[in-house]
């Protein structure tokens, strides 16, 4: 599995964008997350996960200039209503896109939307769907497809009367190495990731072991 990266500013800055915002604006999907910091399964039914910053060249037009691009890091939320936002900055103010899910096999990338993922896994590296395919887990900001580096969670909670419900954030963000949208979803990709860190250390080990043998002759 991939070694998780300490948080840093740019992550506690976008943060603001899930810290309160309009209930509708995030539907409930409850979902399953594992995180090694805690060794515990646990859940969560409003959420965003904080996917990272990526560096992206956006093609845009203003008023009274020809088409240009700009060269901007990306904040990328995927969020309990099953979308993937990205806002950015430039010196015309904020950059608002769709990001789009996508799975890639081998070399091949095909579109994927939250319905069909049973899970996320290896610190948001990989991705299982409901059909049992599993991939690459990319992300498409216009043409910049990237891979996800921090896998984050916020969870929130629903606050407020009937006439104002906000959601949230509820507690310190969690650095989440898979979650699943089924407590199947998440035993599968608690046993593929034990798997898989097995055979890397296997590997490891036999490494070692032919390195010693070649220096020794």
């Amino acid at each position: 599995m991939r070694p998780v990266r300490v948080l840093g500013s740019a992550v506690l800055l976008s943060a603001i964008f899930v810290s309160t915002c309009p209930a509708q604006s995030m539907t409930l999907k409850p979902v399953y997350f594992f995180a090694a910091g805690t060794n515990k399964i646990g859940q969560a039914s409003y959420w965003s996960i904080y996917l990272g910053n990526p560096p992206c060249s956006l093609d845009r037009k203003y008023p009274g200039e020809p088409m240009r691009r700009i060269a901007t890091g990306i904040d990328l939320h995927l969020l309990s209503n099953g979308y993937v936002s990205g806002q950015g900055y430039s010196d015309k103010g904020r950059i608002d896109c769709s990001p789009v899910m996508k799975i890639k096999i081998d070399s091949t990338l095909r579109d994927i939307i939250v319905d069909s993922i049973d899970c996320i896994y290896d610190g948001g590296r990989k991705v299982r769907t409901t059909a049992g395919v599993t991939g690459e887990f990319v992300i498409d900001i216009e043409g910049n497809r990237v891979s996800p580096d921090q896998f984050t969670m916020t969870e929130l909670k629903l606050t407020g009367d009937s006439t104002d419900k906000q959601l949230k954030r509820n507690g310190d963000d969690i650095t989440v190495d898979a979650l699943a949208f089924s407590k199947d979803g998440i035993a599968w990709a608690l046993k593929t990731m034990a798997a898989e860190a097995k055979a890397d250390s296997a590997k490891a080990d036999a490494a070692k072991i032919d390195s010693t043998k070649g220096a020794a002759r």
